[in-house]
């Protein structure tokens, strides 16, 4: 089997799908400011900028900026913690909820209409293989 030319074909697919609208909404709801959002969004409690950091697999100040960013558009706050003043806690604003709410829920309703396309079993089997492919690439091994 060629798999360079399985590659290059998962490849462009991808870069298709991301510049149609549906594939922009999701991107924009899984990628950079709302990717933060969601983690935080998700874990339900206070973040620390290097936690998000870790999740996100980008620099210290990549995330530095990004906090600023998302502070100055009022989606975030950023306090001391009460019980280590080094540590800094992250935590959604009420508009910062709003916003990552709405934007999850517009790309789970466009996630969910293609996949309803697919049918039930292919469905299934795309959302199995892209776990399967998550999976691989989350391992530093390659043969």
């Amino acid at each position: 089997m060629d798999y360079f030319s399985l590659a290059e074909q998962m490849l462009s697919v991808r870069a298709r799908l991301s510049h149609l609208p549906a594939g922009e909404a999701i991107s924009d709801a899984c990628g950079g400011e709302f990717f933060a959002l969601s983690l935080l969004l998700l874990d339900d409690a206070p973040g620390c900028p290097s936690g998000l950091r870790r999740s996100m697999g980008v620099s210290s100040a990549r995330i530095a900026a990004l906090l600023k960013h998302l502070e100055q558009k009022g989606w975030i706050s950023r306090s001391a913690d009460e019980h280590d003043e080094r540590r800094v806690n992250v935590s959604l604003t009420d508009a910062g909820r709003e916003l990552i709410n709405s934007r999850r829920r517009e790309a789970i309703e466009r996630v969910a209409a293609a996949l309803r396309s697919l049918g039930e079993e292919d469905a299934h089997e795309y959302v199995r293989l892209q776990q399967k492919m998550l999976d691989a690439l989350s391992e530093d091994t390659f043969d």
